[in-house]
């Protein structure tokens, strides 16, 4: 059988997007220009762009959901051999359901990512999250990593906390907006708005009615690639919902914007009630310290289903009843809110873990 890649042009990437919607996209695309997407969108936050592209050592490692890497990180009986890519990346091996992920697996994590001692780490916000909290419980209260990207899923308070926490005080973090079909296209820069990467792509934020969404408004992002010859991408509706943000003093060049997630993830404060965004339950439970994991079900508009999973030490008690307050403020109309404090919340198919499941669940676009 004829491998499809072997016929690529030289310095061809392709990757398969993790199945969020169910299928999984493969995306090709030229290696210089992700590159230079990359640089770019880092060109935002110079601080992360120098630990990225300026340092010496330019070692990476990566933590997300197997479905997002090149490469089975998902058996413990994977070599870090196997793990490691073409360009030197080492994969860290992380299980299907990451909340799931056994001892030997996270110890294997630790050791790695301090053998391998990577420029900067390149995660999923909850599997890194996760490490985290399993790595304070062994009595590691820091990574030896000085610079962190975080993308693949909507990066929550809970997860921003625990992952700062657990890195060196000179340790640079930011949020990085990326899809399989293009690569970087925004990120976080050092005063904590997002700005788009408007040189190399052309972004749309589309109200249902297919008119640009203004400051305060919610709106589809569509994406037009530019400069992309091998697969060039034409008003490509994403499935993400963003803000218009307001202007930024830090400099940087693209619109600001702010991410509420997946449109496909939205509440409904009742029947017939207005859409609540990920992002909006987020807010609202940013303020719960105690809560390390949660996820929000909403089956039908009446009623609304949490879990959630507490740090120890903490009142479980308090932090339900914290958890139902705020829901209840945030969706007025929703009759029945119900929190239940639990062991282990289930990852999505996808192998990604999503914080809010709404009614109106459609198949969309695949993020990475």
């Amino acid at each position: 059988m004829i491998n499809p890649a072997e016929s690529l042009p030289e310095l061809t990437y392709t990757s398969s997007s993790s199945g969020t919607t169910g299928d999984r996209l493969v995306t090709v695309v030229h290696r210089p220009l992700l590159a230079e997407r990359m640089a770019v969108t880092a060109a935002a936050h110079p601080a992360l762009a120098e630990r990225l592209l300026g340092a010496e050592n330019r070692r990476v490692a990566r933590l997300a959901a197997p479905n997002c890497s090149d490469v089975e990180c998902a058996t413990p009986l994977s070599t870090r051999a196997d793990r490691t890519l073409p360009d030197g990346t080492l994969v860290l091996s992380v299980s299907h359901d990451v909340l799931a992920t056994p001892d030997a697996m996270v110890d294997r994590m630790l050791e790695e990512i301090t053998d391998h001692a990577p420029a900067w780490l390149y995660a999923d916000p909850t599997h890194l999250a996760f490490l985290c909290h399993r790595a304070r419980a062994r009595g590691v209260t820091r990574l030896p990593v000085r610079a962190v990207v975080l993308t693949y899923s909507l990066l929550t308070h809970a997860a921003r906390r625990a992952v700062t926490d657990a890195l060196p005080e000179d340790a640079v973090v930011a949020e990085v907006l990326s899809m399989s079909e293009f690569g970087w296209f925004g990120i976080e820069c050092a005063l904590g708005a997002r700005h788009l990467n408007e040189e190399n792509f052309h972004h749309e934020i589309l109200r249902e009615d297919g008119t640009e969404a203004g400051p305060g408004e919610l709106g589809e992002l569509v994406v037009t690639s530019i400069g992309d010859r091998l697969s060039p991408h034409v008003r490509y509706r994403t499935g993400d919902l963003l803000e218009p943000g307001s202007a930024c003093a830090c400099g940087a060049p693209g619109r600001t914007v702010i991410h509420h997630g997946r449109a496909s993830s939205r509440l409904l404060d009742g029947p017939g009630g207005r859409a609540v965004t990920p992002r909006q339950v987020d807010d609202t439970l940013a303020d719960v310290t105690g809560v390390r994991h949660y996820r929000v079900d909403q089956s039908e508009p009446g009623t609304v289903r949490c879990r959630i999973i507490t740090s120890p030490g903490t009142d479980p008690a308090e932090e339900s009843g914290a958890v139902r307050d705020r829901l209840r403020a945030l969706l007025p109309r929703v009759e029945r809110v119900e929190v239940s404090t639990v062991a282990h919340i289930e990852a999505e198919r996808s192998g990604k873990f999503a914080t809010c499941s709404g009614p109106g669940r459609v198949r969309e676009g695949a993020l990475l």
